[in-house]
């Protein structure tokens, strides 16, 4: 057998860049057939074969350089598409923005400074959305993104098979055509180059420690603390994320029973950590851990696990299953468990009108016995970072108690939280929120003072604003009205929040939060700080503490002040210490608590 592309390359009739393939086959045909013609004609197909079509180097004129011109996290947007021939896994650099700001083919023989790597993840008609694999520097608008020379390559490698299915066959061969065949292993070797790359970072240490309460009682503590940030692990899609601290070893108290769960043991449990798993080449999307469902978060964070398929392009199917240990949502309960099923479609993009709405059914058990059944939606319109409008709501099926005179509850809405944002310009943000609870919410009101339940502490219509102010300083306030119908006079419910990014040159970060609010479950006012600074590249100082007033059936501990200090040291290049210290002294329960961290840090990473 005679292999036509190795004709091309020994005899060097053909010169790369003059004629293209597709011609080269059509003459060296002719040329066989008028040496061996009975030959050749036992395998030609009947008829006249037509004269192809000559390209004249179409591929050179396709653009290979593209301008960025939307940056969101981890994720760049192009101004191209399909229609540039943009194809999912191709590679592309970006550099410096050139000081013309023209965009032009060659840029990147230049020598602008390199500001990262990049992978095609999709790609639409006029856009491709491309993932951050290697950064050397800021992505901004406006930089130029060029095509790799192996990217290059395997779209003109691509088109020319393409261009070989357009013609009769002139002769046939005994095991693939040898084209295929190096396109095919083109095709391979950037398969194996373009799997994600890993970032492990991370820290893992033993933690001891106890707490002092009032009345004389003590406990101490061993346990396990785990930091992780690590994302394509050994080249997949698989990421571990999160934080975590839990009983390792052993846990003993002088008071009989259980010790007391502290207030540092309840933020603790509002962390989030777990395996997941998202390819932009699989419809598949699972993640197990302590986690929320990326498609409802209002559901609030599980222990157990979540499985999403997408059954078109815009369509996901899946379920979850777990239990519910974060105390700062609105329907917690240490003993429950939830189980449920939903559906997801999108639609639109970040840089135009987007539509994200998700649907599904679930049910709850408290100590394995049935507690609620209910629908929930959640939907999220945006229009780029102009407009925006979400709403999260859940209705519950009719049941009744199983208890004598229990009473019984009709199929009705139960939570429903709506907010309507506008942000004109960069600096300023506004919007309406309206906020609905039929029952009485379950968090542990002892986070109060920690700002993790100031989304349930408005009910009713309330307006809320924004400023992002020059020198690092941020400003936010949200004021509304309670319409509760045991309400014996109308109250206003007021929150502020101020935060300087580096107060007065010195590198400190401050946050200021206050609230006054009196909803159905209950009325008070809590004022916190924050107080933070990195004296180092090794060492952190961090303070925290509020004062809360809280009146209300669903706790004793009326009247409480906490404070709480951090101390964090990098210990060379792969060990760290840390210090915890805090005290809180309420109405019914007063402690002292602290612990000691030493644990081995993974890549570099330092929270």
């Amino acid at each position: 057998m005679i292999y036509v592309s190795d004709w091309n390359r020994k005899l060097g009739l053909f010169p790369e860049g003059r004629f293209t393939r597709p011609a080269g086959v059509v003459f060296l045909a002719a040329t066989l057939c008028a040496c061996c013609s009975p030959a050749i004609l036992a395998q030609a197909p009947e008829g006249p074969t037509p004269a192809p079509t000559n390209r004249l180097e179409q591929d050179s004129k396709k653009p290979t350089v593209f301008r960025v011109k939307y940056v969101g996290d981890k994720t760049v947007y192009l101004e191209a598409g399909r229609n540039a021939d943009l194809q999912e896994g191709m590679k592309l650099s970006v550099v410096e923005a050139p000081p013309d700001g023209v965009i032009a083919e060659g840029i990147q023989y230049r020598g602008y400074e390199h500001v990262a790597e990049l992978v095609v993840s999709s790609v639409s008609d006029s856009s491709a959305v491309c993932d951050v694999v290697k950064a050397d520097g800021e992505v901004k608008v406006g930089q130029a993104a060029f095509l790799t020379p192996e990217s290059v390559r395997g779209r003109q490698q691509a088109e020319l098979a393409a261009d070989e299915d357009k013609f009769p066959i002139l002769m046939t061969f005994t095991y693939g055509d040898p084209l295929d065949e190096e396109i095919r292993e083109t095709r391979e070797a950037q398969g194996t180059r373009l799997t994600p790359m890993q970032r492990s970072q991370g820290r893992i240490g033993f933690d001891y420690g106890g707490t002092n309460e009032s009345g004389g009682f003590t406990s101490r503590q061993i346990e396990l603390v785990i930091d992780a940030n690590m994302r394509n692990i050994g080249g997949t899609y698989w990421n571990f994320v999160g934080s975590w601290r839990g009983n390792f070893g052993t846990s003993n108290t002088t008071l009989p029973g259980s010790g007391t769960q502290t207030l540092t043991d309840l933020v603790n449990r509002t962390y989030r950590i777990g395996f997941t798993y998202q390819s932009p080449y699989s419809p598949v999307t699972l993640g197990v851990g302590r986690l929320f469902l990326p498609w409802a978060p209002s559901l609030s964070t599980i222990d157990g696990g979540y499985f999403g398929r997408k059954i078109t392009t815009k369509a996901t199917l899946g379920f979850f299953a777990g239990s519910t240990p974060d105390p700062s949502s609105w329907s917690y309960n240490p003993n429950q468990h939830i189980a449920g099923a939903f559906v997801n479609l999108e639609h639109g993009s970040f840089d135009h009108f987007r539509l994200f709405s998700t649907m599904g059914i679930a049910i709850t058990s408290i100590q394995w016995k049935v507690a609620r059944q209910f629908a929930f939606f959640e939907n999220t319109w945006s229009w780029k970072q102009y407009v925006s409008f979400y709403n999260s709501l859940q209705a519950d099926a009719a049941r009744t108690s199983p208890l004598v005179n229990g009473g019984s509850n009709p199929t009705a809405v139960s939570q429903s939280y709506s907010s309507l944002h506008f942000q004109p310009i960069k600096l300023l943000g506004f919007g309406v929120n309206h906020n609905y609870f039929r029952s009485l919410p379950t968090f542990d009101p002892r986070l109060l003072g920690t700002g993790l339940l100031d989304q349930y502490l408005f009910q009713g219509f309330s307006g809320d604003v924004r400023f992002a102010l020059p020198k690092h300083i941020g400003l936010f306030a949200s004021l509304g009205k309670s319409n509760t119908t045991t309400d014996k006079k109308s109250s206003l419910n007021q929150a502020y929040g101020l935060s300087f990014g580096r107060l007065w040159n010195t590198g400190l970060l401050l946050d200021l939060h206050y609230s006054k609010f009196d909803s159905a479950f209950g009325s008070g006012k809590y004022e916190s700080f924050s107080l933070s600074k990195s004296l180092t590249d090794n060492f952190r100082l961090q303070l925290y503490g509020g004062h809360q007033i809280f009146n209300t059936a669903l706790s004793t501990n009326t009247n409480s002040n906490f404070v709480n200090g951090v101390v964090d040291l990098n210990v060379g290049p792969r060990y760290f210490l840390e210090g915890n210290y805090g005290w809180y002294h309420g109405t019914s329960l007063s402690y002292t608590q602290w612990s000691s961290v030493f644990g081995y840090r993974i890549g570099g990473f330092r929270k």
